[in-house]
């Protein structure tokens, strides 16, 4: 496929429907469908600039279809990629654009992290390191790369985009939902990379993809926005769990502070309006519910009680199986309490605001229930089992100076200490979350095991052609809804005899 063809296929996936095909008057193309009576056929509108001085200026062009996007991509350098309701102009000449705020969005098609370094020398000498962030340490692999003049852009772009619906009471929760997995996906990154722009608006402008600027683009690495989000409350409840350290702040101090018995708990509970919007909707609240009560000790059983009333008050209840699975999820051990940010958000969507003050003021002293040091505790989480694993692989990986190492489940569970029925269940779920590759060793052969990051370094290390081979092997066996769900049965080497591995499905960790 040509660069230029690339470089539409990608501007069309990221837009989705959100524009018309063809242009409403003047087109080139012949138009074969009609518009149906009757039927409105809702589109809505992007900004494109020029160069970046312009953009600065908000000197652009308005553009409502794709054709007309196509037309103009390759003079153009910035485009607003998440499409809004309508754009106009604020003055005659139709220079200036005005309208592109999130208040306007009507669908959000990607979230963007932006890589900022000094110069283009200083980008093309990091962009190793940009690579290995973006494929090796985030669970979600980006759909497109470009490089910027000083850095680069990288992609996520939603398998379906996520349409924008005001809430009754003023609110887009949507946009809410949005801006906190942007929030965590630029922290996630700033972490790995310091010049991550973390204050950039989430649904700005960027880059437009054009042949002489795409450093990496796979049409299959779409990502779902449910698996995002939860992703991105793992990461927010992970990064409340590290505070107490930095802060020493006790446990037992703090143990009175039952998240059941906080105001918001009573806030959100007492709600009957709560409905299916995209976001902060019936299932986040009865999850975040659920967490409070697991990190409140409440039994699972009790939980159900208490969350199953609830739901049967909601105007629109979910069905009791649904209910049944998400307290079954917040209390598998993988999560440890309620995150402040989204009991915000929730609060902020379906509380009166004269209320809600009242809440978190009660609330603000009496937050977070502070879990035991683990040398403390009986019990570990699972996650902290997969951390025990993870860790295990990649040291014995790095001493055997290769991307897999050989060992039995028995010599784990002595090394580690965890016993075998534990260390089955956390590799199970390692292996299901395509974070480890396994194969089963013959007749006195140990088991080999490899990480995700292991294979993808060992990618990296190939020579160029071999890594473009290797890459494009990958990329073809993708499911585009579940990152790495069905990468089956590739090689590694030229070897014809080499060995295949098996990669099962991809899901989030904590």
């Amino acid at each position: 496929m040509s660069a230029m063809k690339t470089a539409q296929q990608a501007i069309d996936l990221i837009l989705h429907q959100g524009l018309r095909e063809t242009k409403a008057r003047h087109s080139n193309v012949l138009k074969l469908e009609k518009t149906i009576p009757g039927k409105q056929n809702k589109h809505g509108a992007i900004a494109m600039y020029r160069s970046k001085a312009q953009m600065a200026k908000s000197w652009g062009t308005i553009y409502t279809s794709k054709e007309a996007v196509y037309d103009n991509y390759a003079t153009s350098t910035h485009w607003t990629p998440n499409v809004f309701n309508y754009l106009t102009y604020t003055d005659a000449a139709k220079h200036y654009v005005k309208g592109a705020k999130e208040q306007n969005l009507s669908q959000i098609n990607t979230l963007v992290v932006d890589v900022d370094y000094r110069d283009a020398e200083e980008r093309q000498a990091k962009f190793a390191e940009v690579w290995d962030t973006a494929m090796l340490d985030v669970q979600f692999m980006p759909t497109l790369i470009l490089a910027t003049q000083k850095g680069y852009h990288i992609y996520y772009v939603f398998d379906e985009p996520v349409f924008v619906r005001r809430h009754a009471n003023g609110k887009l929760p949507a946009v809410r939902a949005a801006k906190a997995i942007a929030k965590s996906l630029k922290d996630f990154y700033a972490q790995k990379l310091p010049a991550v722009d973390v204050t950039c608006n989430s649904f700005g402008i960027f880059r437009v993809p054009r042949p002489d600027n795409i450093e990496y683009f796979e049409p299959k690495m779409t990502v779902d926005f449910q698996a995002l989000m939860t992703w991105s409350i793992n990461f927010a409840n992970d990064q409340h769990q590290i505070k107490p350290q930095n802060t020493q702040r006790s446990f037992y101090a703090r143990r009175a502070g039952r998240q059941v018995d906080q105001p918001w708990f009573q806030a959100l509970i007492n709600q009957t309006d709560i409905d299916q919007n995209v976001g902060y909707g019936r299932h986040n609240t009865i999850f975040t519910l659920a967490l409070a009560c697991y990190s409140s000790n409440v039994s699972q059983a009790q939980c159900f009680d208490i969350l199953d009333e609830f739901n049967s008050n909601l105007n629109h209840p979910l069905a009791t199986q649904h209910v049944q699975k998400v307290i079954n999820d917040a209390y598998s051990g993988q999560f440890h309490a309620a995150s402040r940010e989204y009991v915000n958000a929730l609060l902020e969507t379906w509380v009166p605001d004269a209320d809600r003050r009242v809440y978190l003021q009660r609330s603000q002293t009496t937050w977070y229930k502070y879990a035991k040091p683990r040398t403390e505790r009986v019990n570990s989480h699972v996650n902290e089992w997969q951390a025990d694993l993870m860790a295990y692989f990649n040291q014995r990986t790095s001493q055997d100076n290769n991307w897999f190492t050989r060992t039995s489940l028995r010599h784990i569970s002595k090394e580690l200490n965890i016993c075998l029925g534990s260390l089955t269940k956390a590799l199970k779920e390692l292996i299901d979350q395509g974070l480890v590759y396994r194969e089963k060793g013959h007749g006195r052969q140990a088991t080999m095991f490899a990480t995700r990051s292991s294979l993808l370094q060992h990618a990296m290390a190939l020579k160029q052609a071999q890594r473009l081979n290797y890459w494009l092997m990958v990329a073809r066996f993708l499911d585009p809804t579940e990152q790495l769900l069905a990468l089956q049965r590739f090689s590694l080497t030229s070897d014809p005899n080499t060995t295949e591995f098996e990669q099962l499905r991809l899901v989030d960790t904590g």
